[in-house]
């Protein structure tokens, strides 16, 4: 796939895309088993021992809460370098090279402690404040991208660096010895989004940016090589997203925003050719062709290698959830529907690179799970899940090399850091790289558990329990996810694991509003924030933890 990163949020993220719904199709399809706990056996379950979920002493704030140490690792597209965020020196997070051909790499064994393999790693730029919290690789597998702001602006900039050469390689390079950096989007209260790259032009990119008009982001292609920045697509004001088509790496489809109605419309252009004669008029002309009023959900996920006569489709039209269909983008034409799940929405979506090929998809209802339409990709997963260091953690795939025969792959677990592995599929083996906090190794931590809550009028919620211990019922904290379209998900959550150190049982609540289980549970939400059956989704989510012998009733 021709590969987009987004601006990045406020926080450090995981580099880890969590991928979410789906479930019933064609042929040969299988899901990962999940943890669920129903409610009814929750008490069984988890009162089977008196031990502390976590250990005993104090975990120190600094430890739950500091920078990961290691975070977004990233295969060159050659398979020869690996890119990814560590804390420099001063302890703001930069991004790191390690070469994975160096004799020193290849003299490592699974006993060499994990700091004596970074030792012969480099930092290559060097941000004296603001946390990087992105990071590419450009397909020249020279160049690294990342985003990054001005003292906390939050007008991101797109900045590139040349990754593999040694400052004695450059008399350019700064005077701190970091190769130097470019600011492709440069400019007084610019924000850059929207970045596409693509294999097929490894010379070139697509980042929208707002430097015309603050209120908009025209598309730009930019030579990162050189500099040169030449206006691709105009935004005519209304364009909040857009899609390239692989092959021709042009600019085909905009998501707009009704300002007036909140619906959701997203154009298609046949051609972006608008010099040579190679395209008619009528194909370089914007065409509304998919509409979604408030209410429905659902976007373009990319276009099938056809020239773009076809493409993929998320749409909750007709039924409560997303479903994954084929369609024609000159008609908006269903040609066929391939997934749906009735519970939650469709999630991540892989395609071949090259065939544009429907490879696996996923759905989160309360945990991640894979359906699989490729038996090669399937056959993978089935050897990373052999290989889990913990039955109960999921797997993510951060990164390949452009073959595919290289892969980081992400073991993540709710009692301890995630661990990033590089998985060779040749010879179908697997090399440890890092984990995400060593620090946390030394302590015990609880697992979380994903659990079932009936609400007031018989709602399905899922929620999500951290238990402090499990012989008594303990104080509890009820943390509620703001957005109010946002969600929570299972996973190491510091917070909770704070919480139940100091004594206290979390609750976290999906409840009614919450985005991913479909369009109804979602708007049965509106105008119910603080009051009404959103408030007492919450307050059902309690009277459960008391019944159930979670929670104490007066705390």
């Amino acid at each position: 796939l021709g590969s987009a990163f987004m601006t990045p949020p406020s926080s450090i993220a995981t580099g880890i895309h969590h991928h979410h719904h789906h479930l019933h199709t064609a042929t040969s399809q299988q899901t990962a088993s999940t943890n669920n706990v129903d409610s009814r056996n929750i008490g069984s379950r988890l009162f089977s021992n008196s031990e502390r979920t976590t250990s005993e002493e104090l975990i120190p704030r600094e430890i739950l809460f500091g920078n990961p140490e290691n975070i977004s690792p990233t295969l060159s597209p050659d398979g020869k370098y690996l890119a990814y965020l560590a804390p420099s020196p001063e302890g703001v997070m930069n991004i790191f090279i390690r070469d994975l051909t160096s004799k020193q790499h290849e003299d490592e064994n699974g006993e060499e402690e994990e700091e004596d393999i970074k030792k012969h790693d480099r930092m290559i730029t060097n941000e004296p404040k603001r946390a990087i919290r992105s990071v590419a690789w450009a397909y020249d597998c020279e160049t690294i991208f990342y985003m990054n702001d001005f003292d906390g602006d939050e007008n991101f900039h797109l900045f590139a660096v040349d990754a593999t050469a040694l400052p004695s390689e450059s008399s350019s390079s700064d005077d701190d010895g970091m190769p130097p950096v470019r600011d492709l989007t440069p400019g007084k209260n610019v924000k850059a989004q929207n970045i596409f790259t693509n294999y097929r032009y490894p010379d070139q990119i697509l980042v929208g940016t707002n430097e015309r008009d603050a209120k908009c982001f025209d598309m730009y292609r930019v030579f990162y090589k050189t500099g040169e920045k030449i206006l691709d697509t105009l935004n005519p004001g209304d364009v909040i997203g857009w899609k390239t088509e692989d092959e021709s790496f042009e600019i085909r489809a905009a998501t707009v925003r009704n300002a007036e109605d909140s619906s959701t419309t997203i154009r298609i252009r046949m051609s972006a050719d608008l010099v040579s004669n190679a395209s008619t008029p009528a194909e370089t002309e914007w065409k509304d062709v998919f509409h979604f009023p408030y209410g429905e959900e659902g976007g373009l996920i990319n276009f099938c290698a056809d020239g773009g006569r076809t493409g993929y489709l998320t749409s909750s039209m007709g039924r409560e959830t997303t479903a994954l269909l084929k369609v024609d983008v000159q008609t908006g034409e269903t040609l066929e529907e391939l997934y749906a799940n009735d519970k939650c929405n469709v999630g991540g979506v892989t395609l071949d690179r090259d065939t544009k090929e429907l490879k696996a998809l996923t759905y989160n209802y309360a945990r991640t799970e894979r359906v699989f339409f490729d038996k090669e990709l399937e056959k993978d997963h089935q050897f990373l899940q052999s290989t889990k260091p913990n039955p109960n953690a999921e797997i993510g795939v951060t990164s390949r090399s452009l073959d595919e025969t290289k892969w980081v792959v992400a073991y993540i677990r709710s009692d301890g850091p995630t661990e990033y592995v590089i998985y060779d599929k040749p010879k179908q083996s697997i090399t440890k790289l890092f984990v995400s906090k060593p620090k946390l190794l030394k302590y015990k931590f609880a697992e979380m558990e994903d659990v079932r809550i009936p609400a007031h009028d018989g709602l399905e919620l899922v929620a999500y329990l951290t238990r402090s211990q499990t012989a008594e019922p303990t104080p509890l904290i009820l943390l509620v996810h703001g957005g109010p379209w946002a969600r929570d998900s299972w996973g190491f959550n510091a917070r909770a694991q704070w919480f139940a150190n100091r004594g206290y049982s979390t609750l976290q609540v999906n409840y009614r509003g919450s985005t991913s289980y479909g369009k109804t549970f979602l708007h049965k939400g509106d105008g119910q924030w603080g009051v009404g059956d959103m408030q007492t989704d919450l307050t059902s989510a309690v009277e459960w933890a008391v019944r159930e012998g979670v929670a104490e009733e007066d705390k």
